[in-house]
């Protein structure tokens, strides 16, 4: 492709050519101004009292032009007090230093009351003695985005405070379920121990039901307070080997494993950006998540790894891999198994309380991280955690 020699300025023909065409069409000049710009002015720095503002200045507000007079003291009665004395301050030091930009964001009043923010840029036009005798400015209207910044903001806040108050539940069930299911328990569990030949079978089974559900009670309940504590916008965010965690996890689950007979293969693992605690939860719930969902009279074998990645537009990613043989998620259930409370199985099947992924769905969302799921029934399923970005 042939480009354009720039002339002895250092200029494009082009850009040359566009200059010289604003200065003798007028045309040209009304298209930028109407067209890029929210409303101009030019101030006579050596009577200021005198200022031009286009039309377009004063319709931003709300206001008919043809109601106002050409004074600074217009527009510095419709504009945010605080910000008028940054606009004073940005002008007072760019007259002083040309580096010194004059660019803030400042807020008026609208004829209907509403906030109207501007980004309102100048540049001040000098004297062979460098001193400021006119300056140019531009407006550009940026409430939209302000109302948008705001809306995202108030969203956030009621994230927060729902996030609170699922916090403040959590305990409030530790306080107010915990202890009444543990002592439950423990009464059924005397009843059945007191004299036990004068129970009958059918009294047997009752107290042995009763046990049982008050275990998943006290299950679900440790669940669900392990679910209030993850949801934290504020974690202490380390280094974090994911060998010696995925170890930590084996180590908790060393019961499940030899019960089962399963074979944990664990391959090459890397470091990432986390807390240390959250993703031995993490990887400890998709290791026992693979244990329960064996295949009936098949060895359960998980293998454990990592890799890292290079995605578009995304940069470099770390890709943790829990896959197994085990029983498998029909095409179906995969879009919901990350949902509180999702089970696919009956309690007398399977057992558990339907929160572990969801447990894990909300620790890769505290690390940046996305969780998904590949699978086909009876030939296992394929976890994977991609860790991306981190704070700072």
């Amino acid at each position: 492709m042939r480009h354009a020699a720039l002339d002895k300025t250092g200029m494009h023909p082009l850009e040359a050519e566009l200059q010289t065409l604003i200065s003798d069409d007028p045309r040209m000049w009304g298209f930028l101004q109407h067209g890029s710009l929210d409303g101009i002015w030019y101030w006579n720095l050596e009577a200021p009292d005198e200022e031009w503002m286009s039309p377009e200045f004063w319709r931003l507000f709300g206001i008919d032009p043809a109601t106002k007079r050409h004074d600074p003291a217009e527009w510095q009665d419709i504009i945010f007090k605080n910000d008028l004395a940054l606009a004073i301050e940005n002008f007072q030091r760019h007259c002083a230093d040309p580096s010194h930009p004059y660019d803030q964001i400042v807020r008026y009043l609208h004829a209907d009351g509403s906030t109207v923010w501007v980004r309102c840029r100048g540049i001040a036009i000098r004297d062979d003695t460098g001193k400021p005798i006119r300056m140019l400015g531009a407006h550009n209207d940026l409430t939209a985005v302000k109302t948008a910044e705001e809306h995202a903001l108030r969203a956030k806040q009621q994230v927060e405070l729902a996030n609170a108050e699922l916090k403040s539940f959590a305990y409030g069930v530790s306080h107010d379920l915990k202890s009444p299911s543990r002592t439950a328990l423990q009464l059924v569990q005397e009843g059945m121990a007191c004299d036990p030949d004068r129970l009958s079978d059918e009294q047997v089974e009752l107290f042995t039901d009763a046990c049982e559900i008050l275990t998943r009670m006290q299950c679900l309940i440790e669940d669900l307070l392990d679910y209030g504590r993850l949801v934290e916008d504020d974690m202490n965010w380390t280094t974090v080997d994911l060998e010696a965690v995925a170890r930590d996890a084996l180590t908790d689950l060393k019961s499940e494993i030899d019960a089962r007979n399963a074979r944990i293969d664990l391959g090459d693992m890397t470091s990432v950006q986390g807390n240390p605690a959250q993703l031995r939860m993490l990887l400890q719930n998709l290791i026992a998540n693979a244990l329960k969902y064996h295949r009936p009279g098949v060895q359960p074998k998980v293998r454990i790894s990592t890799q890292a990645t290079q995605r578009r537009g995304a940069g470099s990613q770390t890709e943790l891999t829990i896959a197994d043989n085990g029983c498998g998620i029909a095409e179906k259930n995969l879009s919901r198994i990350f949902d509180v409370f999702t089970r696919l199985h009956r309690q007398d099947e399977v057992p558990g309380t339907g929160l572990g992924l969801a447990l894990c769905n909300r620790i890769a969302s505290n690390h940046n991280a996305t969780i998904s799921v590949s699978s086909k029934p009876d030939h296992g399923s394929t976890f994977q955690v991609r860790f991306g970005a981190y704070p700072a």
